[in-house]
């Protein structure tokens, strides 16, 4: 049971997905009724300028909902009241999505959060060496701009392989508010 009495100023919840497929995408673009190929042709989306499909905003929007309505069990604990968001950046193929919310206060029944949404992006794998031993479609496709750079937001850590090259970028950050029934 979620209750106010349950949660703290700086609580967090979290959702992760890494499933962001070209599979996914066509299924979303089915069910949503939005077309647009930017999200299911590569050559498409190239002739926009993107270097590739991206995922539906409102897509990924979802998942921030759902952090949610999970957190709620569907309504039996409470109501999302509002959610409003950037979308800043956008979301691939291959990208880890991680949904945080955290809480900023309370008011009566209601809890009111911050919101951010952050993908991973997977560039390649280096030996020690510097060899590529796993390129990602992020590196072969150049996903990974000289701004990324600049800002810091490629990073390097170790996995078993080796050493992995990734950008963690946040896509959306917003706020919001859920009503708790006790």
């Amino acid at each position: 049971m979620v209750k106010i009495s349950d949660l703290k100023i700086g609580q967090k919840i979290r959702n992760e997905f890494e499933g962001i497929t070209r599979d996914l995408l066509q299924e979303y673009a089915k069910a949503s009724g939005d077309t647009n190929p930017i999200h299911t042709s590569d050559k498409i989306a190239e002739r926009a300028g993107l270097k590739g499909v991206i995922a539906h905003g409102l897509l990924s929007f979802g998942f921030i909902t759902k952090l949610f309505e999970d957190f709620l069990e569907q309504g039996k604990y409470g109501k999302l009241i509002e959610i409003a968001v950037e979308m800043r950046g956008m979301v691939r193929v291959g990208d880890l999505l991680i949904t945080e919310a955290e809480v900023k206060r309370f008011e009566g029944k209601r809890v009111y959060f911050d919101v951010v949404q952050t993908t991973f992006t997977n560039v390649d794998i280096k030996d020690k060496d510097g060899n590529i031993i796993k390129q990602f479609e992020a590196g072969e496709r150049g996903y990974i701009s000289d701004k990324d750079i600049e800002r810091g937001l490629v990073k390097t850590k170790e996995v078993p392989e080796g050493i992995l090259t990734y950008r963690e970028r946040i896509a959306t950050p917003g706020t919001a508010i859920i009503e708790l029934n006790n």
